[in-house]
């Protein structure tokens, strides 16, 4: 399959702000995955990309060209198709060779003290460059103006995945997307000081990773055509079709169809919390996010309609049921659901208990930590949904000239925003209810595997997923199959006198006059029932409510927002008569409340009966979760090495100066220092051709300052050298004998750093460190020696 990627080299030095930094180590970081790898935002891709574009365009009218829209390619604000809708997504950059790397890099962090930190990726990738603001007066730095920023190394290559929404992209989009390319030029912060300067290409690539360049060099004034008729025809003709299609029929959910998402980058699904500035995200993926999925696959196929009666009937009438999606149990891929709010955990001991069924002891419980769990008898598996922030800006749309917000109080001034997401990498199970001919149908219509994009932002960095079908066909709906989170029984329990209900999701409900209430639906479940509202009596509750809200992205207008009962909340209701297994079955299959094909509404009946929990496994522990396997040996890939040769390096820099402050202190206690001038002098003779012929013409005064100043090195195993040598003899051996000065060091932390790589890799790597480094080391120690004795002083 031919993909397509924006390509980006690095021709000088770049910082592409994280938007925080960290205490005590860098004020301005730059964004970096959690594998220490660099990557440049798709958001800030997108918005440079998209205003180079717009230079073109406004050059295109005067050569008689029509071009292609910026709005038409890269969207505007809502996601209504053929106006505003982007055609393409892009996802962020990453280093070109990262794939390779990542495998070696999770096994090389993989535990409590793992040997190589996101942080040694980091430094290997990055330095970090100090400055100060400068006194105009005085010609002297201001005071606590000194800032450091990290930036990435000139020379490196990005990739950035560019999908679009049509399967063959229009050759006059690729050109405009070209022609984009060749026009961004800067990028990052402080990119009028000389940082940022990129090259970007757009790049065709086949199945056999053969490239192709779509950004030719113009020349003869021979510039392509970026005519936007073709393609936006073909927009309009795929929203204009007429339908024959066959007809559903709305019925009662039989039958379940289970699906999986895996994250392949982070999603943002909004939630109805945070400040105007912060996006929270949900913890789970709605189902009205696979309804959208579907209605649009539906809509793409041939001779299909929303007109259609199939279409108002599955996606419209309820004739199809998505279910919510939650966590995917990492050992054994069973999916999880909300753990209720009934169940807490003793402040004193950490033991568990069920409020429904055990009595409240006297020490006061608490709420557990993690959302979501595999409940069983006498267990609680929790896991935990990991999420990340992210900060963007939006520019200031007053003036182009502007590439940074400016602030709410200056008009059209752009605002720093911030959004938090789901983590890439993992997994969600979710369910479509429904018949079994229209489950059926529908497989024909969201076919797996297929790559989607769901949440917000999903044109650029946020929501790209892979979607797969679990099951082969429809299964028939019975027992636990919907909610196998609960362990402890196949089919609900007919409890003596009482009535156990548990929201598996947010339940929506209505008073009297129409009006949005978070307040359960006593009626409903009595109708239900068939019984009289007045035979349920609520003995008590424990319950959470939660703002439900979303957006209409065919209207581009956000929806009614309501307050409805959380997932997770458990009533426990009194009877006056028993109901069948069959009864009880059929209320989980029905659901409660309102907007039950988007998954809302979603029970559990007495499924907390005799829970008789006592304790809670973390399956995301660290301790818990088995080590990735080890990669391939025989496919290293060669930056790895260079990272690992940096690592080894700067770990010996670092001991060695730690070796010499150690030593420049105990001297400054038990010794008279040689002067300032003749450790300046000594700093000169180390930068000289030939060090050795330089101390010997050191006069007779100089040379006894030296010769008195005695330093005991048995306790320093850098030297091969006698005890009570004199500072003159110390230097004078390093220089003469270097290799003795980090060999066995190199050695050490190459063999601790590589323990499981072939012995031949791990011996040609201590030759080359020894053979290139061990004089630059040597150097940098004795140079460091000078300056501590100097400030020792």
């Amino acid at each position: 399959m031919t993909k397509y990627v924006l390509e980006i080299k690095l021709m000088s030095p770049l910082t592409s702000a994280a938007g925080e930094g960290r205490v005590g180590i860098v004020d301005r970081d730059i964004a970096f995955d959690n594998l220490g790898l660099p990557i440049l935002p798709g958001r800030r891709l997108k918005g440079l990309w998209r205003d180079a574009y717009r230079d073109v365009v406004d050059a295109y009218p005067r050569c008689r060209q029509n071009p292609t829209s910026v709005d038409q390619i890269f969207g505007d604000s809502g996601q209504r198709p053929n106006d505003g809708d982007a055609c393409i997504h892009i996802a962020n950059a990453e280093l070109k060779n990262a794939s390779s790397l990542k495998e070696w890099l999770e096994y090389l962090q993989h535990g409590e003290i793992p040997r190589l930190h996101a942080d040694d990726v980091v430094q290997h990738y990055a330095t970090v460059r100090s400055q100060t603001a400068i006194e105009r007066l005085t010609g002297s730095a201001k005071e606590n103006t000194l800032r450091l920023t990290r930036t990435l190394k000139s020379g490196l290559v990005f990739w950035a995945r560019v999908n679009f929404t049509e399967i063959t992209p229009d050759p006059a989009l690729l050109n405009a997307l070209a022609l984009g390319a060749a026009a961004l030029k800067y990028m990052g912060t402080a990119r009028t000081r000389g940082l940022g300067k990129v090259q970007c290409r757009f790049l065709e690539v086949d199945v056999n990773g053969k490239k192709k360049n779509l950004t030719p060099p113009l020349e003869n004034n021979n510039l392509p055509s970026i005519n936007s008729s073709a393609f936006a025809q073909s927009m309009q003709n795929s929203m204009t079709q007429t339908s024959n299609a066959p007809l559903g029929s709305i019925s009662k959910p039989t039958h379940i169809l289970r699906y999986r998402l895996k994250l392949k980058t982070a999603t943002v699904i909004p939630a109805s919390d945070g400040d105007p500035n912060t996006v929270v995200s949900r913890q789970d993926i709605p189902g009205s996010h696979l309804w959208g999925i579907a209605a649009w696959c539906y809509l793409n196929q041939a001779n299909h309609t929303a007109a259609d009666t199939t279409f108002r009937e599955a996606f419209l009438g309820g004739g199809l049921r998505f279910l919510t999606a939650y966590p995917e149990a990492i050992d054994n891929q069973q999916r999880m659901i909300p753990i209720p709010h009934s169940i807490r955990k003793s402040k004193i001991n950490d033991n568990l208990l069920d409020l429904v069924t055990q009595p409240q002891r006297d020490d006061p419980p608490k709420r557990l930590d993690q959302n979501y769990a595999k409940i069983g008898t006498g267990s609680l598996e929790t896991q935990s949904v990991k999420t990340e922030r992210n900060y963007h800006h939006a520019r200031a749309t007053n003036d182009r000239r502007i590439g940074r917000a400016l602030g709410a109080e200056v008009p059209n001034g752009g605002a720093l925003f911030t959004y938090q997401s789901i983590q890439s990498g993992q997994t969600f199970q979710g369910a479509v209810l429904g018949s079994e001919t229209d489950l059926k149908q529908l497989q024909t219509w969201l076919q797996s595997p297929k790559e989607v994009h769901i949440g917000r932002s999903r044109s650029a960095q946020y929501g790209e997923a892979e979607f797969r079908w679990i099951d082969d066909a429809p299964q028939k709906l019975n027992g636990i199959v919907e909610w196998d989170g609960f362990t402890t029984s196949e089919r609900p329990a007919n409890l003596d006198k009482r009535l156990i209900i548990t929201t598996l999701s947010p339940l929506l409900a209505v008073n009297d006059r129409g009006h949005p209430i978070a307040c359960f639906p006593i009626q409903e479940l009595a109708n239900t029932l068939g019984v009289a509202d007045s035979a349920l009596k609520l003995l008590f509750s424990f319950t959470r409510t939660e703002a439900i809200s979303g957006y209409n992205t065919h209207l581009r207008l956000p929806r009614q927002q309501w307050q409805g009962i959380a997932a997770g909340s458990v009533f426990v209701f009194q009877l006056d008569q028993k109901f069948t297994d069959k009864q009880l079955l059929e209320l989980e299959h029905k659901g409660l409340g309102l907007r039950k094909g988007e998954g809302f509404g979603r029970i559990a009946v007495n499924r907390q009966n005799n829970l008789n929990l006592f304790e809670e496994k973390q399956l995301d522990d660290p301790k818990n979760v088995d080590p990735p396997n080890k990669p391939n040996a025989d496919d290293i890939p060669s930056n790895l090495l260079e990272i690992l040769k940096q690592v080894v390096q700067t770990y010996c820099v670092e001991e060695m100066q730690k070796y010499a402050r150690e030593i420049a202190d105990r001297l400054a206690k038990e010794h008279k220092i040689p002067s300032n001038s003749l450790l300046g002098r000594l700093r000169l003779f180390l930068r000289h051709n030939k060090p050795d012929e330089s101390l010997e013409k050191l006069r007779k005064p100089a040379k006894e300052q030296l010769t008195n100043f005695q330093i005991n090195m048995t306790e320093c195993y850098f030297f091969d050298l006698p005890d009570r040598q004199t500072l003159f003899a110390l230097f004078n051996k390093a220089w003469t004998n270097p290799e003795c000065f980090t060999k066995d060091l190199i050695e050490n932390k190459v063999n601790e750093l590589m323990e499981d790589f072939d012995e031949d890799i791990r011996n040609n790597l201590i030759k080359t460190l020894v053979n290139n480094h061990t004089t630059k080391l040597r150097d940098g120690f004795l140079d460091y020696l000078i300056s501590a004795l100097r400030i020792s002083r």
